[in-house]
């Protein structure tokens, strides 16, 4: 399997400033991307992008590493990460919303979230 690319602590500094915001927590970035490299092993690559994207969509809003736009910089710093893998989420706008509140209410655990994930990421057709 290769290996996933992942978006570094400033692409998604990068995306937050984009949105409007700013860092308040250097070291949660640093932390997530630590958190990727230690549990993200998978069998496949599908899996493994699910379990990454979880990561990053659940880290980034419930550890608040931005002064604001902490829910919108995860969904497209996820989504940056499944683009560079070569998949994509195929959910509505309003799908990703409900989950991104879900994930900030903390009302979705990590398990949930990539099985959720899992089921709606499909591959790009080259």
């Amino acid at each position: 399997m290769k290996k996933m690319i992942i978006p570094g602590t400033g692409e998604m500094i990068e995306i937050n400033k984009i949105l409007g915001g700013r860092v308040i927590n250097d070291g949660a970035l640093e932390f997530i991307i630590s958190k990727i490299e230690s549990k993200a092993e998978s069998k496949t690559a599908k899996r493994q992008a699910a379990k990454i994207a979880a990561i990053i969509w659940m880290e980034i809003i419930q550890k608040h590493p931005f002064m604001d736009a902490n829910k919108r910089t995860a969904t497209e710093t996820m989504l940056l990460f499944l683009r560079k893998n070569g998949f994509f989420l195929e959910t509505s706008t309003a799908g990703k919303v409900y989950i991104s509140l879900k994930l900030a209410n903390t009302e979705m655990d990590y398990d949930a979230l990539v099985k959720w994930l899992y089921e709606k990421i499909k591959e790009v057709k080259q």
